[in-house]
């Protein structure tokens, strides 16, 4: 294989990367926990040591800030007999610190820690002076039964422990599964779907098969006829792969800092949502009712914080397309505008115009929606409108529990300084504090 030649001296940031990746290691034992048996018997003489504002603010931020405008170098126009088109999946110019599918950036994040349950509905970089835009949700840690299914066994010893930081992804994956039918149910694409849960039904797409006239590809051997379940799962799939890439962030971020913790699953996560309130709050969410006898509720948002375009925060699945689109292409929407671009145009040349959904492809989406909304009594049918999978946790690690039972490589330098680096004004004020720190240097 022909590869260019490389310069030997590579830059600071590339050195600073290779570090933090050579050093990632999940650190689970934090200030104040315990381990009660087994070969790494353990209590910490430290207190629980909760995060700062600064520390809190450089984690979302690896996991969702704001970085301006991103680039949408995407082919837009349509090219007779071609297949490269359908730059307009772009949902929205907003850059942030993590890919998105179709750049819809539709993984939020939440957090609780000792004094409250937070949505993080907005964060800029560090160093603006701008702190991130919390919404609060309730003023205490969120307590979650530490006991199968809500947590799994091996995380009950030290996840959510008071000082630690536990951070939830969450994705709206309705939003998203919209935008992409727009692609899949286009000419370009003309994806057609059944329902094998329902006799091959054609979901709602009978009208629009190219065996009738229409532009969706009916004939299995064209290899684009796809089963409703298999539509479901590889559309979930797609949006939540923005939740793992959240959460190294945050990961590769603690370890730049200098703090505990990893990712983890987060057990039943329509439950950490707020499936059964009377067993634990959870984050809130609506669930709703499906009138189908055997087809579960759907988390559909959490009112005045964050809606999701099904019923009752949409009048209909119909509206919530027509709601897309517009978003996209109608009065002050994303491509009505072409200044709205984030790329420049040569001076005097008017800047082109994006082609829009074509009609037939939005009323194949609004069948298609209709159908499973009527078939199944919710939307999607078989995947959640909002889904969590992991979580991330930081804190404050105990490098006396590493020192203990692990060779001293095994904290980096970053964990041994933090509390001089970070927290010296703290250590200050808490002479007891700061003497337990000096010991654990020591």
């Amino acid at each position: 294989m022909a590869t260019a030649e490389c310069q030997i001296a590579k830059s600071v940031a590339v050195h600073t990367l290779l570090e933090l990746l050579q050093q990632r290691k999940t650190r689970r034992f934090g200030c104040g926990m315990e381990l009660p048996g087994g070969p790494l018997r353990y209590r910490s003489t430290m207190p629980p040591i909760p995060l700062c504002h600064e520390e809190i603010h450089h984690l979302l931020y690896a996991g969702v800030g704001e970085t301006g405008r991103h680039l949408a170098d995407m082919q837009y126009a349509r090219r007779p007999g071609r297949e490269d088109g359908q730059g307009m999946a772009i949902m929205n110019f907003q850059g942030r610190t993590v890919a998105s599918a179709c750049a819809a950036n539709t993984t939020k994040l939440f957090m609780t820690d000792d004094d409250g349950v937070y949505f993080a509905a907005g964060v800029t970089h560090p160093e603006s002076g701008i702190p991130p835009e919390l919404i609060t949700l309730q003023q205490q840690r969120m307590e979650i039964p530490r006991r199968a299914p809500y947590m799994l066994s091996f995380n009950q010893w030290y996840t959510n422990r008071p000082g630690t930081l536990y951070v939830v992804p969450v994705t709206e994956v309705a939003r998203v599964y919209l935008n992409l039918l727009l692609v899949l149910l286009s000419e370009e694409f003309g994806y057609f779907i059944v329902d094998t849960d329902n006799g091959n039904a054609g979901c709602g797409l009978d009208r629009f098969r190219q065996s009738r006239g229409g532009h969706l590809h009916d004939d299995p051997a064209s290899n684009r006829v796809m089963t409703l379940r298999d539509l479901d799962a590889a559309i979930s799939d797609t949006a939540l792969q923005e939740q793992g890439l959240v959460c190294q962030n945050l990961f590769l971020m603690s370890q730049a800092i200098g703090l505990g913790g990893g990712i983890q699953s987060v057990g039943s996560g329509r439950h950490l949502l707020g499936l059964e309130p009377h067993i634990y709050s959870g984050l809130g969410f609506t669930f709703e009712a499906s009138p189908i006898a055997g087809v579960r509720s759907n988390p559909v948002g959490l009112a005045g914080v964050w809606e999701g375009p099904c019923p009752p925060f949409s009048t209909s699945i119909e509206d919530a397309v027509l709601s897309l689109v517009e978003s996209k292409f109608g009065i002050g929407g994303l491509y009505s505008d072409p200044a709205n671009a984030p790329w420049k145009t040569a001076a005097g040349q008017a800047a082109p115009q994006i082609a829009p959904h074509e009609q037939r492809t939005i009323e194949a989406v609004i069948q298609f929606c209709n159908y499973v909304s009527r078939t199944y009594g919710r939307f999607p049918a078989h995947v959640d409108a909002f889904k969590t999978v992991i979580a991330f946790q930081a804190h404050h690690i105990d490098t006396g529990f590493y020192d203990k039972f692990y060779p001293n490589e095994s904290v980096p330098q970053a964990h041994r300084e933090h509390f001089t680096a970070w927290h010296q004004s703290h250590l200050e004020e808490h002479a007891g504090l700061s003497s337990m720190h000096e010991e654990v240097l020591s």
